[in-house]
């Protein structure tokens, strides 16, 4: 990363913050970020960049699991009808389901805030959180594919178990299913309410994980 009024310095780096400075307003037209005071960098990085990223992260696997869950249902859905290749949802479904049904919990998740940015700047513990990568790894990753895979699954036995005499409103069942299981994972991820912490409650919250860490 640089931080310079430097076009040719800027370029040659991986991400470029560029400071209008001296040479105008070229350094910021070359870079990737533009500020106009160096002093800017604080919140650029400690506020923007960190929930930029546990952003990306949180939607990535809300896309991720989203994917899975509908993948594993269709599925069942061929395996339960000799191997059929018809879809379990039709077309304006699947759309629906892939934009406009699921778009509030995408935008939830975008907007989210897990802190005040003044406790962001206070406590620097909790940007150190993000140079752990526990957000976004193989484990993550591997997490997010299980509960997929598990949640698919029970889906579509208890919808076949309890409605087996109504195996054709399966359609109906597990599309309700879906979207409930979606608006339930991101109220579950959902951190703004924490934002609204006292800073007292949010040191002594610091206090405790670092305690259970050092136990473990």
């Amino acid at each position: 990363m640089c931080i310079r009024d430097s076009v040719s310095m800027i370029l040659a780096a991986n991400v470029g913050i560029g400071v209008e400075g001296l040479e105008g307003k070229q350094a910021s037209m070359a870079a990737d970020f533009s500020i106009t005071k160096f002093s800017h960098c604080l919140r650029l990085i400690m506020w923007h960049g960190r929930n930029s990223y546990i952003r990306t992260c949180r939607l990535s696997q809300f896309i991720i699991h989203r994917g899975i869950v509908y993948s594993v249902v269709q599925t069942v859905f061929s395996l339960l009808f000799d191997g059929s290749t018809m879809s379990v949802f039709n077309g304006y479904l699947l759309m629906g389901y892939a934009t406009a049904f699921t778009m509030a919990p995408v935008f939830a998740l975008v907007l989210d805030e897990d802190h005040f940015e003044k406790d962001i700047n206070e406590f620097p513990q909790l940007y150190k959180e993000l140079l752990k990568s526990r957000q976004m790894n193989t484990r993550s990753f591997l997490q997010w594919v299980w509960i997929s895979f598990f949640q698919g699954g029970v889906m579509m036995y208890l919808a076949i178990e309890l409605f087996s005499e109504e195996l054709f409103q399966i359609v109906s069942i597990t599309f309700t299913s879906l979207l409930i299981t979606e608006l339930v994972i991101v109220a579950v991820s959902y951190t703004h309410l924490r934002a609204h912490e006292t800073p007292e409650h949010l040191v002594c919250r610091l206090l405790l994980e670092k305690k259970k860490k050092k136990k473990k």
